[in-house]
């Protein structure tokens, strides 16, 4: 009663005061609120970047319930059902929870029928030329290592001056998107926020939201332009060889015999804004990830150097088939680094229908429709049913054991990207002498919401 008394006098007395405090009050409480959804972003940034929790609580799970179901929460941890999830793509689906973080329209990703998901996969692929496009990525990506690394002076921030710098190269020179405002740094920079939002969706109106949305909507417009332009000279000249950027290669399609209805310059400014998303600043965080924990293992960075240094001069004789067979060996120790601290540790999926997980076994259970499910790589990988020993860095193990790209009908498009960058990164860091991390707090792997921002290494 005594706040209706206060309220109604100053309505009367003070309309303007009043509306000035109502209006004062209602701003602190927004900021409030929006305060608290930042600290629980934040604290969701931590664990997806410092996995020790992680880690531990998954260990345990696995060894006392690792089919765990909270309410409308599907843990699993085991490597055999995390594989279920991600392989049965129509029973646990993804749209529903990545949609929100590619507000630039549908991807590949975010698409659940499976024959459309299909058929737009084959049409991405039809743009590739494997084989002429590794060799071609290799160069960008040699080229750029090899310029960066002459520039440092026994120092160099593998993020900022390496592997950003990297990524902007494979944008502009393979996928046909050149950076923003011909900045390097401001192209890593949004590069950076299409990859966070992806991963971890930040508060609506906080800082980081703006700042993506802002860089979405200048990445559209930069996308928008170079459609336009190529399309000018290039629509309807079908390819018949490798050549040009991803982008013209789909400009080249549009209206040619055969091309889906679905397939327009919208459907090409989606999928290339989502290239640069899903094969940017994740790139980045991936190799940065794989370089910190070689780093960890001094006795199998040493054995690495030793094959980088022979992959080296196999290339220089021009021994193919020596040069692949280390490339071979040389992935095997990135896979292995890359298991320590994969690029997402956790992968999310939905029920959209009642399902059966671990069928036949003691550990099948109901999963009703609208439960949320979360697959984790991080906890597969360290299955010791799948991955003998796995607290033991084994350059050894066989491909089947990792989950970095992954699995199923889902598998990442652009693997052959990242493979090929993170081993040309890796090759040219690893002929370096000495190379170690710097004692200081630049020395260890820096962050800014979920994506990578910095890590100094030094060498001789």
């Amino acid at each position: 009663m005594d706040t209706d008394i206060f309220e109604s006098t100053m309505r009367r007395e003070s309309p303007d005061r009043y509306f000035q405090f109502v209006s004062r009050l209602e701003r602190f409480i927004k900021a409030r609120r929006l305060a608290l959804r930042m600290q629980a972003y934040r604290v969701q940034c931590h664990f997806l970047c410092q996995l020790g929790l992680l880690k531990f609580l998954f260990s345990v799970l696995r060894r006392f319930r690792p089919v765990f179901i909270f309410r409308k929460l599907l843990i699993v941890t085991q490597a055999r059902e995390v594989r279920e999830v991600l392989e049965r793509f129509d029973d646990f689906t993804l749209g529903q929870s990545i949609e929100p973080g590619m507000p630039w329209g549908n991807f590949l990703m975010t698409v659940d029928w499976r024959q459309r998901h299909a058929e737009e996969r084959k049409w991405l692929q039809s743009a590739v030329y494997l084989t002429a496009d590794a060799a071609r990525l290799r160069a960008i990506i040699d080229a750029r290592c090899q310029q960066q690394i002459a520039a440092a002076k026994y120092q160099i921030d593998i993020v900022s001056e390496l592997l950003e710098p990297v990524v902007v190269d494979i944008a502009d020179k393979y996928f046909g998107v050149p950076p923003l405002a011909g900045s390097t740094r401001d192209m890593a920079h949004a590069m950076r926020d299409l990859a966070g939002i992806i991963m971890v969706k930040p508060p609506v109106g906080s800082e980081p939201w703006s700042r993506s949305r802002s860089h979405i909507a200048k990445i559209t417009d930069l996308v928008l332009n170079e459609i336009s332009g190529a399309a000018s000279s290039a629509a309807g000249s079908y390819p018949t060889a490798p050549g040009g950027t991803l982008l013209t290669r789909f400009v080249q399609r549009l209206g040619t015999p055969g091309a889906p209805d679905w397939f327009d310059q919208d459907w090409i400014r989606r999928y290339l804004t989502g290239l640069l998303a899903t094969g940017g600043a994740t790139i980045v965080r991936a190799a940065a990830g794989a370089i910190d924990q070689i780093l960890a293992h001094p006795d199998a960075l040493h054995e690495a150097r030793k094959v980088a240094i022979e992959l080296d001069q196999a290339m220089r004789r021009g021994d193919d088939e020596r040069t692949n067979t280390l490339r071979t060996t040389l992935r095997h120790f990135v896979h292995e680094a890359l298991r320590f601290r994969p690029m997402l540790p956790l992968l999310v999926r939905d029920t959209p229908r009642d399902s059966v997980i671990a069928y036949g076994t003691k550990k099948a259970r109901l999963v009703r429709a609208g439960t949320r499910v979360l697959a984790p790589p991080l906890s597969a990988m360290f299955d010791r049913e799948a991955v003998p020993d796995p607290s033991s860095f084994d350059a050894n193990r066989p491909f089947d054991q990792y989950l970095h790209f992954g699995f199923g009908a889902r598998e990442c498009f652009g693997r052959y990207i990242a493979e090929i960058a993170l081993l040309e990164v890796f090759r040219s860091l690893l002929l370096l002498k000495g190379l170690s991390r710097t004692k200081d707090a630049k020395g260890q792997l820096q962050f800014d919401g979920p994506v990578a921002t910095g890590l100094v290494v030094t060498f001789q």
